[in-house]
């Protein structure tokens, strides 16, 4: 895994990450399905306008696709899907578990999940991505080195901005719930 030093070398020299608007949860549906929340739409349209006007990559989920359409058209790129993980009635404890490197069970390993999210920024370069929670904790801990991924997660917004530039992260906005 690169450190911010070593993505520097090869990754554009500002790029912003959105955390998805926040989405309709349905136990029944697949989290791939999951719309965003009509009555939270206006969250996105107020990030839309701080956000510059670049180039938009999201993933393949149903939030990110219709988050992203509020920044351009988006072009989709799976390696910015969730972190792969079962249904699980204890979500904090598991992710604090998760980010503290422990293996859990039908978990996608950390490893892979930050190196999908690398291989996405090497492609696409500079842009707006629009990804998930936890996928980006993991990989944004992982290219700047004073971020603690748990109280990351645990502060983001639905949805949420930040501007990574070097090991600087900023967030762009304050919005979202």
């Amino acid at each position: 895994m690169r450190n911010a030093r070593q993505l520097a070398s090869y990754a554009p020299r500002v790029v912003i990450f959105v955390r998805h608007g926040r989405a309709v949860v349905q136990a029944a549906v697949p989290t791939d399905d999951w719309p965003l929340d009509p009555a939270h739409l206006t969250d996105i349209e107020t990030l839309r306008d701080a956000l510059p006007d670049l180039p938009v990559v999201c993933s393949g989920m149903r939030r990110a696709v219709e988050t992203a359409r509020f920044f351009g058209p988006p072009a989709v790129d799976p390696r910015l899907a969730e972190v792969s993980r079962p249904w699980t009635g204890d979500l904090e404890q598991s992710i604090a578990r998760y980010f503290a490197g422990e293996r859990l069970e039908g978990w996608e390993p950390q490893d892979a999940a930050r190196a999908r999210v690398e291989g996405a920024i090497e492609d696409h370069g500079r842009a707006i991505y629009v990804s998930h929670g936890t996928v980006l904790s993991l990989y944004l801990a992982s290219v700047v080195p004073s971020l603690n991924a748990m109280r990351f997660w645990s502060e983001l917004r639905n949805p949420d901005a930040w501007q990574l530039d070097g090991e600087s992260l900023v967030r762009v906005v304050a919005t979202g719930d």
